[in-house]
């Protein structure tokens, strides 16, 4: 027995795998992509050595020549690990999909609120405006991929095409806001409610993939104080939302 290549074949053997199969620490999802390649093929290269070298120094009698002999020997095994692997591990890991793996909820929503006025004893409703926060560790990107303001059922503010992303640095926020551009739309007297369905689209810098975060408020339209003076519409809930 040769105990120095043997325990130096251990040492290296250990500092290989630790470098394939170690946990990650925080900041791995922002480690470029070919640093990580990059250890993990140092890792496999510290195995096969350390591996070659413990066996030097447990069995130092092999037969010449000892590299075509080990050479033959580790084929062997990867032929007959991959096999195995071939018609049993497949069959046990179930096929993953993003949908199986929902990725992390990166902002908050701060406030909703409509942009009406009152003129000429009558509310119109001139716009409307949400704050989203930035609740993560990273910078992200966040744009209003759809909006639509309907009074009752009929529509009164719908954008045309997605807006413009916007970049939020970590633990900030940012409001988004569409008004009409031409003539506000009326809030007759006998409306009930306004609703408001609004998707917003973000993804982290560097990207790591997009979140999409649907909500569909309702605010009623409150006529506490009379139909001659403007309405009430501070409060909100909730009708549907969801996060992918």
């Amino acid at each position: 027995m040769r105990w120095e290549y043997f325990g130096t074949g251990l040492a290296l053997i250990g500092i290989g795998i630790a470098l394939i199969v170690a946990l990650p620490p925080p900041w791995w999802l922002r480690m470029p992509l070919p640093l990580v390649h990059i250890g993990i093929i140092v890792g496999a290269v510290l195995t096969f050595v350390g591996t070659v070298l413990a066996i030097f120094g447990a069995w130092p009698v092999l037969p010449s020549p000892k590299i075509a002999l080990l050479g033959m020997g580790f084929s062997a095994l990867l032929l007959i690990g991959f096999a195995i692997w071939f018609w049993t591990f497949p069959n046990l890991i179930p096929a993953e999909t993003l949908a199986a793996k929902p990725l992390k909820r990166l902002i908050a929503y701060g406030s909703f609120a409509l942009d009406a006025q009152w003129k000429n004893n009558a509310a119109w409703l001139h716009g409307f405006r949400v704050r989203v926060n930035n609740v993560s560790d990273d910078t992200i990107t966040a744009n209003v991929q759809s909006l639509a303001v309907k009074i009752d059922d009929n529509i009164a503010i719908q954008l045309d095409k997605p807006g413009t992303p916007i970049i939020i640095p970590q633990t900030q926020g940012t409001d988004f806001q569409a008004h009409l551009t031409e003539e506000d739309k009326p809030i007759l007297p006998d409306a009930k409610s306004i609703s408001v369905e609004i998707e917003v689209d973000y993804n982290t810098i560097p990207e790591t993939g997009v979140r999409r975060s649907y909500k569909k408020l309702s605010f009623p339209v409150n006529w506490a104080n009379g139909t001659d003076q403007p309405p009430l519409l501070n409060s909100h809930t909730i009708v549907d939302e969801w996060e992918q």
